[in-house]
């Protein structure tokens, strides 16, 4: 599976509520960068535990939707809308590296 079908299916699994499956295709090594808006921080979480933590505790009803993607071999950007209920939406650029078919990586950033 090249990098737009994994990040393709990642997403429709967190938007369907299967998490736990969309956490699957983490690699064990997987890192996960969030930079924080209006700052230079930026959170860093490393390990598929940890990275598929952050989606799996997201809560009820959160969803991300690709506006415009790349696809660029290993790498797939896009930008994409992460929404929470109770919270304005986010637009963010996310960049996942796919490597054998698993997210090694992946970057988000506010647009």
């Amino acid at each position: 599976m090249g990098a737009t079908e994994t990040v393709d299916l990642f997403l429709e699994l967190i938007n369907e509520d299967r998490r736990e499956k969309a956490v699957e295709l983490l690699s064990e090594n997987a890192v996960l960068g969030i930079s924080v808006p209006g700052s230079d921080e930026r959170t860093n979480l490393r390990g598929r535990d940890k990275v598929g933590g952050w989606f799996t505790r997201a809560g009820d009803g959160f969803r991300i939707f690709t506006n415009e993607s790349r696809n660029m071999g290993a790498s797939y950007i896009a930008d994409v809308t992460v929404m929470r209920p109770g919270v304005p939406p986010m637009n963010v650029e996310a960049n996942f590296r796919v490597e054998n078919g698993e997210i090694v990586a992946l970057f988000l950033q506010p647009n």
